[in-house]
């Protein structure tokens, strides 16, 4: 557990045909996303040069420069991991590792590493140890040149309803390739879908591609990856991965570290993500685009700040120039006349505190977020609420939780009246806030309220690193009937269950688990399916 982390291994491909890889992998993924044009501006031919011009970037970088020019790993962790979230929250919150924000995904791998590395020597329990080892090895993982098979089964269709991802079809199968070196990585991962959940969904997906890159102590990735703001553990009300993942372009630090200057050293460890992208097939607004940005700051022990905003604009029919753009992040969107609003955006702040209880984690957190803008600041709020409780049973770690989110404007859980239909749509941009017809924000869609709470189990488990969870869910969605939230496209009220179970037969990674639905009121189809899914590396190339 102590050895030293090594980047790719020996092999050719990884130090030096890493760059051929990439080269292809962006050559496939980056004319598919666009992400030049979610900046807008350029013709065809201006694009056409930008995408010649990254493709030979990428071949240089992974060619010429050696895999030890910096210390860092380049690779990306997308959201998805339940696992590997609790992980990294327990060490974090106990003190034992550096800081990382769980409330901002995806993480660089280096971000990982640099925590890892000012890690607790002494004093550390078993439950530590499992911890640690468990991330080391997906470090591992995550950093070797290899290729693979990965498939999800969905039997009932059911949406998914927490940060732990899984199959937006019945089922979902595909393969991936990923290489490169400590300055440039990447992941080309295809996928099929059998009986997707929506109608706006492809059959063939690029979710999880990316290529990545480090400068100047920054992290660049192009791709499409998951991404998940707040400290939210079964959604987030601003921007989740309960849909499918929107392409585009991501700069974030490389390292979530206080700043050195002792003038500034009071904002302690502290990072930022800014995200351009562009949706895909929306049907109101074609080739609509999204400026999305987050910050957030540790400024004493226990205590995390964060904001977001969430902007959609431009798009084919709209405006895409400089000054739309500029209207749009600057909140001015209320000065246009009816229809002609610049964005569509969703913007707020989040907490999350953890205080030690007898060693034991107690952690409170909220989000708050504003559907629309009065005086260039957040109004028309939606809330989340939650708390979180972890202990030792001898050497088995223990996680409870328990959260409410409030989905409907101007509600806050009965504070006020609420303002049905509003959250999450739009005047113009009328497919609102779902991407493929699923909720970019909370699972459960606008206009709704969901009440969540579970435990997770993590025995005393080296060998197959084992873990168990449960929960319970009540909610009422969709009080609006508006069609654009496909998941749930009618009001209604249900209650759920879910059990499941993950373990590791390394290299390859399992899950499987059961979950039900049952409508109380309103218009909904009861639901049962079994959840199964499986990362089966074949080979590591060489």
């Amino acid at each position: 557990m102590a050895q030293k982390l090594s980047w790719y291994g020996s092999g050719r491909l990884a130090q030096v045909g890493g760059g051929a890889f990439l080269a292809i992998v962006l050559a496939v993924v980056f004319p598919m996303f666009a992400p030049c044009r979610c900046l807008s501006l350029m013709s065809n031919k201006l694009l056409s040069r930008c995408l010649a011009a990254g493709v030979l970037a990428a071949a240089m970088l992974g060619i010429l420069v050696p895999a030890n020019a910096v210390a860092q790993a380049a690779a990306m962790v997308e959201a998805g991991n339940s696992g590997l979230r609790d992980d990294i929250q327990w060490l974090v919150d106990r003190g034992v590792i550096g800081y990382v924000s769980t409330s901002t995904w995806p993480i660089p791998v280096s971000v990982l590493e640099a925590a890892l590395e000012t890690r607790k020597k002494t004093g550390l329990n078993r439950a530590d140890a499992h911890a640690i080892l468990a991330i080391h090895r997906y470090l591992e993982d995550q950093k070797s040149t290899r290729y693979g098979i990965t498939a999800q089964v969905n039997s009932g269709s059911l949406p998914q309803l927490g940060f732990g991802s899984q199959s937006h079809a019945a089922a979902t199968g595909g393969a991936y390739f990923q290489g490169g070196n400590d300055s440039v990585a990447g992941k080309l991962q295809v996928s099929g879908l059998l009986d997707p959940m929506t109608s706006k969904q492809s059959k063939v997906s690029l979710d999880g591609s990316y290529v990545s890159g480090r400068f100047l102590g920054q992290a660049v990735y192009v791709g499409q990856l998951a991404h998940y703001w707040g400290p939210g553990v079964d959604g987030s009300i601003n921007w989740g991965n309960a849909a499918t993942s929107i392409p585009g372009i991501g700069l974030q630090r490389a390292k979530q570290t206080a700043p050195e200057s002792p003038w500034l050293a009071w904002i302690g460890p502290w990072g930022y993500n800014i995200f351009a992208g562009q949706m895909l097939h929306d049907t109101s607004v074609p080739d609509a685009r999204v400026f999305n940005m987050r910050v957030f700051a540790r400024p004493f022990k226990g205590l995390e700040l964060g904001a977001s905003r969430f902007i959609e604009w431009g798009g084919e029919g709209r405006d895409n120039g400089w000054s739309a753009f500029w209207n749009a992040v600057t909140g001015q969107s209320n000065e246009y006349a009816a229809g002609r609003d610049p964005s569509n955006e969703l913007s707020g702040v989040d907490v999350r505190y953890t205080l030690n209880v007898w060693d034991n984690p107690l952690t409170l957190y909220g989000q708050l977020a504003g559907e629309d803008e009065s005086g260039r600041l957040p109004s028309h709020h939606l809330a989340q609420v939650g708390v979180q409780f972890k202990h030792l049973v001898g050497s088995t770690r223990v996680q409870w939780h328990a959260e409410a989110a409030d989905t409907m404007a101007r509600r806050v859980f009965g504070l006020g009246q609420g303002m049905p239909g509003t959250a999450y749509n739009h005047t113009t941009y009328k497919n609102g806030l779902y991407h493929d017809g699923m909720p970019i924000g909370h699972p459960i869609g606008g206009s709704g309220r969901m009440l969540s709470a579970g435990v997770t189990v993590v025995p005393d488990d080296f060998q197959f690193f084992s873990r168990y969870s449960f929960r319970v869910m009540q909610a009422e969605v969709n009080e609006a009937n508006q069609a654009t939230n496909q998941l749930f496209p009618h009001s209604a009220r249900w209650y759920g269950a879910e059990f499941a179970y993950s373990w590791v037969m390394r290299p390859a990674t399992f899950s499987a688990g059961v979950m039900m639905l049952r409508r109380t009121a309103g218009n909904f189809d009861n639901a049962y399916g079994v959840l199964f899914s499986m990362n089966v590396p074949l080979g590591s190339a060489r």
